[in-house]
């Protein structure tokens, strides 16, 4: 009995993980004028409890969760420089 109860509470449990997914909200401005980006987050876990790595027009960003989809989750594992980084052509100018 014990079993059964604790089998239906580990799915349930599971359920409520896969159906609480949180999606990133729309940027509040969909360009960048800047010359650079600045990257704030390379991986979901750098992120607080509640907050999603998005891809931003100026960069990546923790950004609030939505439970919508309006934006672009960053793919833990891309390619991503942490910090101010220039769009291609800048850097080799000044860099």
């Amino acid at each position: 009995m014990n079993s059964r109860i604790f089998g239906l509470f580990l799915l349930f449990a599971v359920a409520t993980c896969v159906l609480s997914e949180l999606y990133c909200p729309k940027p509040r401005d969909p360009n960048c004028n800047l010359g650079y980006k600045i990257n704030d987050c390379r991986s979901q876990a750098e992120c607080r409890t509640g907050d999603v790595c998005c891809v931003q027009p100026c960069g990546t960003a923790c950004r609030r969760g939505s439970d919508t989809a309006g934006g672009e989750k960053f793919v833990d594992g891309s390619e991503c420089q942490l910090g101010q980084v220039w769009k291609s052509g800048w850097y080799d100018i000044f860099g």
